[in-house]
């Protein structure tokens, strides 16, 4: 009798696992690579243009050219740390406990611009005087003065969030968790700017209403700096998707509070003689006597989240986790918003008419704005 051919069984699609039973409790550490919105500039900061203009290195002059600001400017890619703790308070996983961290890097971003020790090119800080005229400060002017400008910003944004969850249905393969609870972020930022002048001729820079001596070195600054602290409270939803080793879930979050918001202006011009002790006044050329100071308001905010994770188990207590997060905050103040280029000379140290009666300009009128976070998530998810 010939041998009967038996076909071998079916090798299954899915590696199979052994249960490791219901999960209590779970530890959560993922590395996070996000990018932030933008940080705003719409006033031009710093201008080149040419001697023979009328005004040199103003705005609207034939020759001039913005160098810096204007325009938002990216601050790149923003590496972090997300940390999820939880766990459930009865075995039937009815109703649990969850606390949440997160915070990006600092991040920076800026520009610099110097002439040579004849002044060359001619480098500005464009300004619109009090009435409406345009005008500038010149940090460098060929044969006349020597020197250059700074500009920096830096970002930081960190939160966390307390929360209850609690069962609304489940099946074989499929669970939908409700969320409730205590969220927190914070967000600070600065915007400064560094200027340092020497002049080449006698009388061309000016302190206080006296000439500055060509063997001594002036620089000013001005910090615009924001601090944004939202508290509020939030529900949502999870939705989680399993098949064999793979799983998948879908996190939104909904935050209704207030937003904290802080701007500190401030600035300084100082005068270093070629030996001895530096001569110092308050007020750079955008920040002076006339809006430095600490500025407070607490308006309304929402703030919503989204989070999509695919998941495979390594082993029954440990998962390997790749997703996608997206927060959005509806209302910040940002360093460059804060920027009034309207300006009194009189009130600006380095201007030839410093002291004297006049306008008091630039105003404080805080500039509220939205902000995102949003970017990839790669992290280990540790449950017993």
């Amino acid at each position: 009798m010939p041998p009967v051919y038996v076909p071998p069984e079916p090798r299954p699609l899915l590696i199979p696992m052994e249960p490791a039973g219901p999960t209590r409790f779970w530890i959560r550490s993922e590395y996070l690579a996000w990018w932030t919105k933008d940080a705003p500039l719409p006033t031009p900061l710093v201008t080149t243009g040419s001697p023979s203009d009328p005004n040199p290195g103003a705005l609207g002059q034939p020759n001039t050219q913005v160098l810096y600001g204007g325009q938002s400017v990216d601050m790149g890619v923003a590496n972090g740390w997300r940390l999820d703790i939880g766990g459930w308070l009865d075995q039937e996983q009815r109703f649990g406990l969850q606390a949440g961290f997160f915070i990006l890097e600092r991040q920076q971003s800026g520009f610099g611009a110097f002439s040579d020790d004849n002044g060359n090119p001619l480098l500005g800080r464009p300004v619109t005087i009090a009435g409406g005229r345009p005008s500038s400060y010149l940090d460098s002017l060929p044969a006349v003065l020597a020197g250059g400008v700074i500009v920096t910003n830096t970002s930081q944004f960190f939160g966390y969030e307390l929360n209850g969850l609690f069962k609304i249905f489940q099946t074989d393969h499929f669970r939908l968790d409700g969320i409730l609870g205590f969220r927190y972020l914070n967000l600070h930022e600065s915007l400064e700017l560094d200027d340092q002048i020497v002049p080449l001729t006698s009388g061309s820079l000016t302190f206080l209403g006296q000439p500055v001596d060509t063997s001594s070195t002036m620089v000013d600054f001005d910090r615009f700096e924001t601090t944004n602290n939202f508290y509020g409270g939030q529900l949502g939803t999870q939705l989680e998707w399993t098949w064999g080793r793979w799983s998948v879930d879908l996190i939104t979050k909904l935050a209704l509070g207030t937003t904290q918001e802080k701007a500190i202006v401030s600035g300084g011009t100082t005068v270093y003689p070629a030996s001895g002790p530096g001569t110092s006044a308050t007020g750079g050329i955008l920040a002076t006597t006339a809006n430095i100071g600490e500025y407070y308001q607490s308006p309304f905010a929402v703030v919503p989240e989204l989070d999509l994770n695919l998941a495979y188990a390594i082993t029954p207590h440990l998962s390997v986790r790749l997703g996608y997060t997206f927060i959005y905050w509806s209302n910040v103040l940002r360093p460059g918003d804060q920027v009034n280029p309207t300006v009194s000379p009189n009130l600006i140290p380095s201007d030839p008419s410093y002291g004297q009666a006049g306008p008091n300009q630039p105003q404080y009128q805080a500039s509220a704005t939205n902000y995102w976070a949003q970017g990839l998530n790669l992290g280990l998810d540790f449950h017993f």
